[in-house]
């Protein structure tokens, strides 16, 4: 059997493409191949093959300076994920999907791909190219807690026609309540946390930079004070640690792709973060962690963080202003590890039921 994921396509976000990467391998023990529909704004649809897509982007990235750090992501997604054959455009008419890339099931999800109006989430995303009896989404997100009206009546439509649906939110529950009267969604944890570290281990690589002997690793989506640079890097001179700012473009390990990433995570002295999957893959790998709130204007992630602080007993790291904890030992998270595995089982029981239900209809062949 063949399945294909929908989500979004971001060549430099850590969060889509390991997520991307978790929920193919989680599929793969039901079926015998996965592909990632590549979806774009921008993509001439069923015309443009992936292939040629991905060589062009990364030979136009080597010709420019600065962008090692696009070239490693694309590397990550090229060696990592398999893609479908053709680049597909998300407002578009999709019948030379349903040929070229034909799926028995078809997946949306996750990251925010039903964020309304993000400019990422079209059609496609509530996958209109294949009957509904083929359809199931995973920990898919809206972005939002409220659909704005504008959006309502595509957003409506487009959930009446996911067969399963999971969404990764509790805010998820409530508008596609609101919007279609439907019961039978069900709230599921991030595909991320789904892998155990050693399975990540797989597909970390070591960074070519040199790497300090000691560091305090900071990962931040939003912008960073001079307050709260002032109190990690204290933090960091108490700890004995350097700092590595994976967002600052002048520093080394800015250029690591999602591989860099994890290594860097896993072998950190603690990790500061305003970012979901920062945080997430800190806790899986068992390192010191503190959870900031975002700064500077960007989409707050605060309830999202809460939800993961309070699902995987992570309130002590959550830091409020700029007044760091310890960050200094071993964490003991026996409490969070304990109902993650809960929240694998619930997973499982989602994916077994939606794959025993295409079975009994005859579309697993």
């Amino acid at each position: 059997m063949k399945i294909g994921i929908v989500s979004q396509f971001n060549n430099e976000n850590l969060g889509n493409k390991l997520q991307n990467y978790a929920l193919q391998q989680v599929l793969l023990d039901y079926a015998h191949e996965v592909i990632t529909v590549i979806n774009k704004p921008a993509a001439k649809n069923g015309v443009d093959y992936v292939k040629r897509f991905l060589l062009a982007e990364s030979l136009l990235l080597n010709k420019l300076l600065g962008k090692t750090r696009k070239v490693n992501f694309l590397e990550f997604h090229k060696r990592h994920i398999r893609s479908s054959r053709y680049v597909y455009c998300i407002n578009k008419d999709y019948q030379s999907l349903k040929k070229a890339d034909r799926c028995a099931l078809y997946c949306a999800g996750s990251d925010q791909v039903w964020k309304p109006g993000s400019g990422l989430a079209g059609k496609i995303q509530y996958l209109p190219f294949t009957d509904r009896e083929r359809t199931f989404s995973y920990a898919a997100s809206f972005g939002v807690d409220t659909v704005a009206e504008k959006y309502r009546q595509q957003v409506k439509t487009g959930l009446e026609h996911i067969n399963h649906i999971s969404v990764r939110e509790d805010a998820g529950i409530g508008i596609i309540e609101d919007l279609t009267g439907r019961r039978d969604a069900r709230v599921l944890v991030d595909p991320t946390m789904l892998l155990r570290a050693d399975q990540w281990d797989q597909v970390a690589v070591k960074p070519k930079a040199e790497l300090p002997e000691k560091y305090l690793l900071t990962y931040f989506l939003g912008t960073v004070s001079d307050r709260r640079k002032e109190a990690i890097n204290a933090k960091a001179k108490a700890l004995g640690c350097q700092v590595i700012n994976l967002m600052d473009r002048n520093d080394p390990f800015h250029q690591e792709g999602p591989g860099g990433f994890l290594y860097l995570v896993k072998h950190a002295a603690c990790v500061c973060t305003d970012s979901f999957h920062g945080s997430v893959f800190t806790f899986l790998y068992g390192r010191p962690l503190a959870i900031m709130d975002r700064e500077g204007g960007h989409e707050n992630m605060s309830s999202r963080l809460e939800t993961l602080a309070n699902t995987f007993a992570l309130r002590d790291c959550i830091v409020r202003g700029n007044d760091l904890p310890a960050l200094d030992g071993e964490p003991d998270y026996t409490a969070g590890y304990a109902a993650l595995e809960q929240e694998r089982e619930k997973s499982k029981a989602f994916l077994d039921m939606v794959f025993r239900e295409a079975e009994r209809a005859g579309l697993c062949d």
